[in-house]
């Protein structure tokens, strides 16, 4: 403790916030994140929540590689941010939908981390993200090779190598990692490529094959720059733009196309330069061979070619319905993002039915529960929270399975949508009585199998009681 309020006392920043820490952590939140980005070129943030079972498992060795980054002097420092509890706005502003989620914020652009939670996996990843990754070509016969060996390059047209805005460029080639960022004095490239002295050239395999940066070289500018123009405006998903969509939570279009339906491709190539700022527009051809990852993410039990969808976030998915044309898609866009037309509900594939605990998704609640002619005790789960999944429901629900007026159901819903239902505290548990399913009982009590079964008891009139349950298995 002494430690900690010594270390938040030293925290006092040139922009009047104090940073405190945990050990060796910096304690970030929604008000002073801005000011750590301006003081410290690099940030190394774990978003995390109090609740996560995830998140506490790693702790201990998120501090044990801050002490190790601390001793060894890096030039990066270690933070973390509470965004499961009360930290939105960091949160939304870096997309981060699960926890913990580990970025790199390098003047303030992301870098994600997707390795995996040990101390030497970190340390690699930084120290990897974190070296000079300018390449220098003067002669003519270099710089033809750097540019046919790279899908992506970039070419920087200089009068020599101490011009103090390469500075700014090798920031720019940390941000991004997949591009490669090289640099020329040769006068007799310039003259080759038709390009004056300080242009910075974009050169790529795919649609314009050469984009020229034309602004005032700010870092911002830059960036700017090569996010919209180091991406084609419509392609196939692969391996990249997967994780671009889903590990960034970009929102973007998908569609899913086969053979007989190629024009349905056509019509999003006319839009994709349109929206490709706000969205990536991608295609998924039947033979992908990951459809079912993506399908997975959508909440997809059975995709149809061609169908398309909107990927907003994790929890906001939309469904075109109608003929796929220019103008209809984006009207249905602008709904979309307007909130006048209602998101696909996420439901888990139908399950097989293999304990004495009913599994219900959200394709099959108002089946199984609503319009069931039994009492049924619901379980509202979430995967995050391991209390959910505590060996009780599951005992209760063996032993109470031969009363013929009562079913025990669990739903999970981190992957189910149930517009009916609000949980606030997990795991929860509603009693849907049949014919007043629309007001169901809760229950309030600390989660146990005697509570439950006393809530049980005293709501619904049991044909064998749990005490009789015991009984006859003792009796055997």
């Amino acid at each position: 403790m002494l430690k900690f309020l010594i270390l938040c006392l030293l925290g006092l920043s040139a922009f009047g916030y104090t940073f405190p820490y945990d050990g060796d952590v910096l304690v970030l939140n929604d008000n002073t994140i801005n000011a750590a980005i301006k003081q410290f070129d690099y940030l190394l943030v774990e978003f995390y929540a109090s609740w996560c079972g995830h998140c506490k498992q790693f702790a201990p060795e998120y501090s044990q590689f801050a002490t190790q980054v601390k001793e060894a002097g890096q030039s990066f420092i270690v933070a973390k941010l509470n965004g499961g509890d009360q930290e939105k706005q960091a949160m939304n502003r870096y997309k981060v939908s699960s926890f913990p989620t580990i970025i790199l914020l390098i003047k303030g652009h992301a870098v994600p981390y997707n390795g995996d939670r040990s101390a030497n996996g970190l340390m690699n990843f930084v120290t990897q993200a974190l070296e000079d990754k300018l390449v220098r070509v003067d002669e003519i016969d270099d710089v033809y090779k750097f540019l046919s060996d790279n899908n992506l390059s970039l070419l920087y047209f200089v009068k020599d190598s101490q011009q103090p805005e390469l500075q700014i460029y090798s920031m720019a080639a940390k941000i991004f990692p997949h591009l490669k960022f090289g640099y020329t004095t040769s006068a007799y490239a310039r003259k080759l490529y038709d390009v004056d002295e300080g242009q910075i050239v974009l050169f790529r395999t795919f649609e314009e094959r050469r984009k020229e940066f034309t602004d005032q070289l700010t870092l911002e500018k830059l960036t700017n720059f090569l996010y919209e123009n180091s991406t084609p405006s419509f392609e196939e998903l692969d391996n990249k733009s997967y994780a671009s969509i889903f590990n960034k939570n970009t929102p973007a279009l998908i569609l899913f196309w086969s053979q007989q339906s190629q024009e349905t491709k056509d019509v999003l190539k006319l839009i994709a330069p349109n929206i490709k700022k706000r969205i990536t527009v991608v295609s998924v051809y039947s033979d992908n061979y990951m459809v079912n990852q993506v399908t997975s993410h959508l909440f997809i039990n059975t995709p149809t070619f061609p169908s398309l969808y909107y990927y907003k976030t994790t929890n906001e998915v939309y469904k075109f319905e109608g003929q796929i044309t220019v103008e209809n898609v984006m009207r249905f866009v602008h709904e979309a993002n307007n909130g006048k037309i209602k998101r696909k509900q996420k439901s888990q594939p139908i399950p097989n039915q293999t304990s004495n605990v009913l599994k219900v998704v959200g394709d099959t609640f108002d089946q199984l529960v609503l319009n069931s002619k039994k009492n049924t005790l619901v379980q509202f789960c979430q995967t995050s929270n391991s209390k959910c999944y505590e060996p009780e429901f599951e005992d209760l629900a063996e032993e109470l399975k031969k009363n013929d007026n009562l079913v025990l159901a669990q739903i999970d819903l981190s992957y189910n949508d149930l517009d009916s239902v609000n949980i606030e505290n997990y795991p929860g548990f509603k009693l849907y009585i049949p014919k007043v399913t629309s007001n169901p009982i809760n229950f309030e009590q600390e989660f146990s199998k005697d509570n439950l079964y006393a809530f049980i008891k005293q709501n619904v009139q049991l044909t064998q009681t749990h005490t009789e349950q015991n009984k006859s298995k003792s009796d055997l």
